[in-house]
């Protein structure tokens, strides 16, 4: 009986899942109808409304056409030109495109044909320029005339036009809302075939349960694996929360403290692994972390359960919840007890080339006194014995050894540059300018110099340095006016995020942005030495000085219309600080 029972269970079970996938089966099939059709009635509105915006937008550029003629006779300006050529052009691309879109209409066809013809009589009316041949228009009154008559014509036939699209568009709206719900009454009679698939689903339940366990167990392998990759990964990672006390912390950096993770989740704070004098300036910047968000490349020297320190390096982003509050951070740490050697050694080489470049100074400079001395005394002693070519060769000789004297000083600032340390603070740009300006005796009663410093933004930064940069491109900007009766200089500035721009403005003979990657490179000259002096380091030096503090620096041109030069600052910041 109980057989019997289940059997009958059985055939139930298999007659209504048979059941179900053929109701499903023709449901599929009327709905992909239903949508077959509704696709096309949408593809129809959806075309009669691209006719209608193609009609818009020749009608649209034909006005601005007109406007660009009325400009043209009016104020006698060429950019108008450029309009009506561009408009021109659209209009073309715009018929091209209603043509194709009206294809299998020949009403409309019709009515474009004449309208492609009155727009080539509008258009021809209306030319101002071609070519570079000036042709005159016609006389005012007679234009005007023709051009209203050609543009009402033109409105007639472009508002038949939407007008006849309009109608389609009506009837083939009714016929897709019709489609639509059509569609929808099917989709109704859709889910209930889903419910019944669904109350289907529940009687395998159980194997689906099976599966679920199987996934879960795959998951938590997963788990396992990124947990390792976490806990052993070459470098230290941890999150601290609101007070700075650990509540994250992975093996390696475990590790490289020497304590285990009891003894430092939710007992040690940050700053316990600090030296004393670190351990305020983390408390205070680690406040405004979490009010800026993120902490990049900052160094700490972190001490070890015996006692001994290495120094590290320090990346964090803060994790904050919907309100905004700050919840903990995610930060990765790396031992560069390896780069720092690497420095030390690079800083003992460093000294060992600048003694090298003394030196090297000084076996050069010798020399070059002796040619620069012996020169003076042929020309001063044999003076009346030297013809105007003997004197002449003279005189390129002692500009040369000029001219190599002050290389060898570039030089050495240039080297000495990459070795210096910079000494940051805040200072007044502005001031900072106008005491170059004084040192170079460039003043504003100077006929030959007018000058307009708005520099408004104070700066961090190496004054001294900075200072340097402002020398270079002062003196850059007036040799190259010189030749002007009168070199203009404007200074200004603006702020951008996270850093504050300086630039300086001159009128001078400028240079081709064809060659800007020449700009900056050590001994690159955009101009002969015959038209310009100089040894091609200033520009390079001035690069240098920028980059070391994190800025940028460069240039916009043009020949003969001056040059613009910029560089920017790094704002102070909590990596500054520490």
């Amino acid at each position: 009986m109980r057989r019997k029972m289940l059997s009958e269970v059985d055939k139930r079970i298999i007659g209504g899942f048979a059941t179900a996938f053929l109701l499903l089966v023709v449901t599929m099939f009327f709905s992909y109808r239903n949508m077959s059709q509704f696709r096309s009635i949408t593809f129809e509105v959806s075309h009669t409304h691209e006719v209608l915006f193609q009609i818009e937008e020749i009608y649209s550029n034909l006005l601005e056409i007109e406007s660009s003629r009325r400009g043209f006779l009016i104020y006698g300006n060429k950019s108008f030109e450029d309009t009506y050529k561009q408009r021109s052009k659209d209009i073309a691309i715009h018929l091209d495109s209603l043509e194709k879109l009206v294809a299998d209409n020949a009403r409309q066809l019709q009515s474009l044909d004449t309208l492609g013809q009155l727009i080539a009589q509008k258009i021809a009316l209306g030319t101002v320029e071609s070519a570079g041949i000036q042709q005159l228009p016609a006389p005012p009154n007679r234009n005007s005339l023709t051009g209203k008559q050609l543009t009402d014509a033109i409105r007639r036939i472009s508002e038949g036009m939407k007008s006849n699209e309009r109608d389609l568009l009506g009837k083939r709206v009714g016929l897709a809302n019709a489609a639509n719900r059509q569609f929808y009454q099917l989709y109704v009679a859709f889910g209930l075939i889903i419910l019944v698939i669904i109350v289907i689903a529940l009687y395998i339940f159980r194997g689906r349960m099976k599966e679920r366990q199987l996934a879960e167990n795959v998951l938590r392998q997963r788990s396992e694996e990124i947990k390792d990759l976490y806990d052993n990964a070459p470098c230290g990672y941890h999150s601290l929360d609101e007070r700075g006390d650990f509540i994250e912390i992975n093996n390696t950096l475990l590790s490289w403290l020497g304590y285990s993770k009891e003894e430092v989740l939710h007992k040690k704070n940050f700053s316990d692994f600090l030296k004393e004098e670190e351990r305020e300036v983390f408390r205070s910047n680690f406040q405004l972390f979490k009010a800026g968000g993120r902490a990049d490349a900052v160094e700490f020297e972190l001490v070890r359960s015996d006692g001994t320190s290495f120094p590290a390096i320090l990346n964090a982003t803060a994790v904050v919840d919907e309100n905004s509050k700050f919840v903990k951070d995610r930060a990765s740490t790396f031992d560069i007890t390896a780069r720092k050697q690497a420095e030390d050694k690079a800083h003992f080489l460093n000294a060992e080339l600048e003694a090298f470049s003394y030196s090297v100074s000084h076996d050069l400079r010798a020399p070059l006194r002796s040619i620069d001395s012996y020169t003076k005394i042929i020309a001063e002693e044999y003076n009346d014995k030297l013809d105007d070519e003997g004197k002449r060769l003279i005189s390129i000789v002692m500009r040369n050894a000029a001219r190599m004297s002050r290389l060898i000083d570039d030089l050495l600032d240039f080297s000495r540059l990459g070795r210096k340390e910079l000494i940051k603070s805040t200072f007044n740009m502005k001031l900072l300018v106008q005491s170059v300006l004084e040192e170079m005796e460039v003043r504003n009663d100077d006929p030959k110099v007018f000058l307009k410093n708005e520099i408004e933004l104070d700066a961090w930064g190496d004054k001294k340095t900075i200072k340097q940069v402002w020398y270079n491109l002062i003196s850059n900007a007036i040799k190259y006016s010189s030749k002007l009766h009168r070199a203009e200089l404007a200074f200004g500035c603006y702020s951008e995020l996270h850093r504050q721009v300086y630039f300086i403005k001159d009128t001078g003979v400028g240079f081709d942005m064809a060659y800007y990657d020449k700009l900056f490179a050590v001994f690159q000259r955009l101009h002969s030495p015959k038209e310009y002096d100089g040894t091609g380091v200033g520009l390079a030096l001035s690069h240098r000085i920028v980059t070391r503090h994190g800025g940028e620096i460069w240039a916009e041109s043009i020949p003969d219309k001056g040059s613009t030069f910029y560089f920017s600052l790094p704002t102070k910041n909590m990596k500054d600080d520490i």
